[in-house]
């Protein structure tokens, strides 16, 4: 049994008495004191190893515990808030920390979203039955289609009205008759001067602004039969103009599809979109599909909807672009690992993409603002229900499903320009129900699901919208099963579905506890993800399509393991272990002939999941029969697979990945027997050996951790020696006490600690006498609590500002002002035992140089708790 170093207060390291002179200099030196430890906290922050400057690192290695069996110290409630916040995002600039426990969350890019060349339609799907994405425009006509069409006599008798010229000033004087006799001298027109476009939007702006007056409903079918002759003119401007009178006159049936082909005509191209900016044509257009049922005027609907995704979503691609482009930076930087990886894309990325294109974003969200103030989301809700009403007792098909694709899409875009639009992104709450339905009624229309989860997946990255599709976890995971029917190859608009599935899962995953399980306890939905791994991995990864959807399918399972049920019972299911096991040697093998970047993130995904499921398996497996393939079954083929992988592994920050789950899993005793067997020991000294004086602080971290988990084992001290293990753990410890590195000196002691406990072990270190020597006079030196006190001033008053300034522009991002006093204590327990140990093996030494050293029963191993 594994335990950790007895804990001791500090004055157990400090005089316990204070002389009374003494005392008195202290108090004077007391503001001395003070600015000392901020320079010291200064000199912390500038280190490259920042991140320990708090407890949050100590997770990173298990070092932190409470309670009488810890040798961390409590975290004061400020310190438990500060954290939650973080957590969930809520701080600024802020990353979420790991989740508690030694698991971590995983996050990963969006998607891949294919670029269309234009605005089209239904871009290459081949829909059935689908409305044209070309038409023609001329069917404008009565309301009532079975009475010939009659133009009503003109108001009035005797000499003719004169034809007004083309002067504005006239056409208010002017009767509706004659401008609508105006109109028809251009029927049929095409190609149009500028002079003439300004004549007909003047007849237009004052025919809109008579109907507007709500003009008496028997002229409708006239004004309409003057409309009919431009339907095919070129200028947007005047179609807009047209479609403005006709949406007027509150038209429905074939009048409405047609005032919606004229808008979908203009906005179908991107430099026309500024002329919806100039007039109240998109609020005419809510109004108009306020009337309009998806199930009895579809096309009406899909028009309309095509047209307001056109709008919206103009920069959607240049979004994903930015985000994803951001993502790789940082991840082939290694700065992405530098903290715990966060569980959404961090805002900060948003800004990012908004800073790439302003003009466009600016004007995308002042059409979202329009349409939001105007009832858009709340009419897109009451279609989706009406269409989720009628799939529901018949299949849909045809125009109704079509509608239902173009609605999903335009609501996406709109999602994608909402983020600063809080009334915008309350209305998108609602509708996630609603979309979830949709998806399901779609089930078998793979283009028209894929557009509902694609929608429902950008949906997931706000926390609002999270917070309500948490509740749906598992009957979003059923929406996995129809690609488990069948063999075959994936198509890739089932790949697509399968990875915006998994990127919603993984971000609500990421972010609520009751999902976690609620999804575990699901066995329909446990079965189904699992079945999808295991068809996923036997295809050979010959599409990015294909590794994105296993990135993102393996990101759910690490996050749902971060809960201790699920990630102790995963542990014991079935294949789910050999899935894992499969893909950590297939990627590792296959970056190191051609490296992308979809492969490595892969790699780091399936080792995120064995990060948070190895966690869990520190303990023998006591269930039997182990189900096959299960992680529990696998532990020797896993352990020997990493350090396989470890040995071949050329990047720093795959090698760090690797440290992790080694430092999990070698809590384990059988999982440490394997993989020393397998060279384990050897490679973890080699690491150490290139980090001794590197650059790369976590690779080093890590891999001490896994070495004190390794010395727990009575037969690995020995060889340890012989690898010159010893003086590699001095120099370690002199590095990390010269930089003043509590945390990292801290488990360099506790690897000391378990090669001393063999008594073979400390008597030939004693013998030989200068390493432990050398160990012994380090401890008493930096043990010195004098050395924390203030001495001789070296720095001038310019030095003393500067790094003042350096703990005030710090002082935020450092969540105890006293963590630095922190970790020194901490340390100090730790080494004041080891000191302790050390002294007395020199003792024993002295009294008998023939028998051999028995350990003493209170002297126990030390191993990691948490990496």
């Amino acid at each position: 049994m594994s335990l950790l170093l007895r804990r001791r207060s500090r004055s157990e390291t400090r005089p316990q008495e204070i002389p009374a002179e003494r005392a008195k200099q202290l108090e004077s030196e007391k503001p001395d004191r003070q600015l000392q430890q901020q320079q010291q906290q200064a000199r912390h922050h500038q280190m490259r190893h920042h991140p320990h400057a708090s407890e949050q690192n100590l997770n990173k290695l298990g070092l932190v515990s409470s309670g009488s069996s810890g040798m961390g110290r409590r975290k004061t409630s400020a310190e438990l808030i500060s954290e939650a916040k973080m957590f969930l995002g809520e701080s600024v600039g802020a990353v979420p920390l790991m989740a508690t426990g030694g698991a971590r969350l995983v996050s990963t890019r969006r998607p891949i979203t294919p670029r269309e060349s234009g605005r089209v339609l239904y871009g290459k799907v081949a829909l059935a039955g689908r409305p044209p994405s070309a038409f023609s425009m001329r069917y404008l006509q009565n309301e009532k289609p079975s009475t010939p069409r009659q133009l009503p006599a003109l108001s009035g008798s005797g000499p003719a009205t004169p034809m007004p010229t083309r002067n504005g000033a006239l056409l208010c004087q002017s009767s509706t008759e004659t401008l609508i006799e105006l109109l028809k001298q251009h029927r049929g027109l095409k190609d149009c001067s500028d002079e003439t476009v300004q004549h007909i939007n003047a007849i237009l702006q004052e025919l809109y602004t008579r109907v507007r007056k709500q003009e008496r409903s028997f002229k409708r079918g006239f004004i309409l039969g003057g409309l009919y002759g431009l339907v095919e003119c070129s200028s947007p401007r005047v179609l807009l103009a047209v479609a403005r009178v006709v949406l007027a006159l509150r038209v429905t049936g074939s009048n409405l599809t047609g005032a919606c082909k004229l808008i979908f005509k203009v906005a179908r191209h991107e430099q026309h979109d500024a002329l919806f900016h100039e007039h109240d044509v998109l609020e005419l257009l809510i109004d108009g599909l306020g009337h309009a049922s998806p199930l009895d005027e579809p096309e009406a609907c899909i028009y309309a909807y095509g047209c307001i995704r056109f709008l919206t979503a103009s920069s959607a691609q240049e979004r994903d672009d930015a985000l994803n482009r951001n993502w790789i930076g940082l991840e082939s930087s290694g700065e992405s690992h530098s903290l715990p990886i966060p569980a959404l894309m961090p805002p900060a990325l948003s800004a990012i993409s908004a800073a790439l294109c302003p003009r466009k974003l600016t004007g995308q969200q002042t059409l979202v603002s329009r349409l939001a103030r105007h009832g858009a989301v709340e009419l897109m809700i009451l279609h989706l229900q009406m269409l989720n009403e009628a799939g529901a007792t018949k299949r849909l098909q045809g125009p109704p499903l079509h509608t239902l694709y173009q609605l999903s899409a335009a609501m996406r875009a709109l999602a994608d320009v909402s983020q600063q639009q809080q009334r915008l992104q309350l209305q998108l709450q609602l509708a996630c129900p609603h979309l979830i339905r949709a998806a399901e009624v779609s089930m078998g229309e793979l283009e028209v699901q894929a557009n509902v989860v694609r929608t429902l997946s950008v949906l997931s990255e706000d926390s609002d919208c999270c917070e309500t599709l948490h509740n749906y976890a598992a009957r979003i995971g059923l929406l996995l099963g129809p690609s488990c029917a069948g063999g075959g190859q994936c198509s890739e608009r089932l790949l697509a579905v399968l990875s915006r599935l998994g990127y919603m899962l993984g971000n609500i995953l990421a972010k609520h506890e009751s999902a976690r399980i609620q999804y575990f306890q699901n066995d329909v939905a446990m079965e189904y993800l699992l079945n999808v791994l295991e068809q996923l991995n036997e295809r050979s990864p010959t599409s990015v399509a294909l590794l994105d959807a296993q990135i993102k399918l393996i990101r759910v399972v690490a996050n749902m393991s971060v809960n201790p049920e699920v990630g102790a019972g995963l542990g014991n299911v079935r294949s789910l272990g050999a899935v894992l096991l499969q893909l950590l040697s297939k990627t590792s093998a296959e970056l190191a002939q051609k490296k992308t970047a979809e492969q490595q993130e892969l790699l780091h995904a399936t080792l995120g999941a064995l990060h948070n499921l190895c966690f869990y398996q520190d303990k023998q497996a006591i269930v039997h029969p182990l189900a096959e393939g299960s992680l529990q079954s696998l532990i020797d083929d896993l352990s020997a697979s990493l350090a396989k992988v470890l040995s071949n592994c050329q990047t720093s920050v795959t090698k760090v990945e690797l440290a992790r789950v080694l430092g999990n899993l070698t809590r384990n005793e059988r999982a440490r027997r394997c993989f020393c067997a397998a060279g384990g020991l050897p490679l973890m000294v080699q690491q150490l050996t290139k980090q001794a004086a590197g650059q790369d602080y976590e690779l080093r971290t890590c891999a001490i951790g896994v070495l004190v988990n390794l010395l727990g084992d009575g037969e690995q001290r020995g060889p340890f020696l012989q690898l010159r293990g010893a003086e590699l753990l001095s120099l370690l410890l002199r590095g990390a006490l010269e930089q003043e590195d509590w945390f990292l000196a801290n488990i360099v002691c506790q690897a000391l600690w378990n090669l001393l406990i063999d008594g073979q072990c400390a008597a030939n270190l004693c013998q030989s006498g200068n390493i432990l020597d050398e160990v012994s006079d380090l401890l008493a030196d930096y043990l010195d609590e004098e050395r924390l006190l203030p001495g001789d001033n070296d720095n001038d008053e310019d030095d003393a500002e500067r790094e003042q300034d350096d703990v005030d522009a710090d002082a935020e991002t450092d969540p105890d002002p006293e963590a630095h006093d922190a970790l020194w204590e901490d340390f100090a327990l730790v080494a004041t035992d080891l000191l302790e140990r050390i002294q007395n093996n020199f003792d024993r030494q002295q009294q008998s140089h023939t028998s051999p050293q028995v350990d003493n029963e209170d002297d126990k191993d030390v191993f990691i708790e948490e990496m």
